[in-house]
């Protein structure tokens, strides 16, 4: 068994594909808009990383709840955590956290998506 893909339904999809392809800079695999859902996919190291929207009524409701914060981190090793903070810290809105080192050997920061998904970077100390 292996990790293939993280889906991340996402309450504003314009805003989620501009997170994650122009801010965060991962490269689009394939895309799409339909009536049933708007999509993406991302390369993200060794899986793929999908934001996802359903329209109002489609799927069930339940697909379109975002809750205030997201179950699940998403883990992104990095090899320069400075310098994506850096880049990251120039852009108006974004919620970051200043890089630390940590008693575990990592040097990380946060960020959170626009649906309130905790994007971790690290690298190793």
């Amino acid at each position: 068994m292996k990790l293939d893909r993280v889906i991340i339904k996402a309450a504003d999809y314009r805003k989620s594909f501009k997170f994650y392809h122009d801010i965060l800079g991962l490269r689009l695999k394939t895309s799409w808009q339909r009536a049933d859902s708007w999509g993406a996919l991302f390369f993200c190291g060794d899986i793929l990383l999908e934001i996802i929207w359903f329209p109002q009524g489609i799927e069930n409701a339940e697909c379109n709840y975002i809750p205030e914060h997201s179950k699940a981190d998403l883990f992104l090793s990095v090899s320069n955590v400075d310098s994506i903070y850096h880049k990251l810290s120039a852009i108006e809105g974004l919620e970051l956290a200043q890089p630390e080192d940590k008693p575990w050997g990592f040097r990380l920061f946060t960020v959170y998506d626009p649906d309130r998904v905790k994007i971790i970077f690290s690298q190793p100390i």
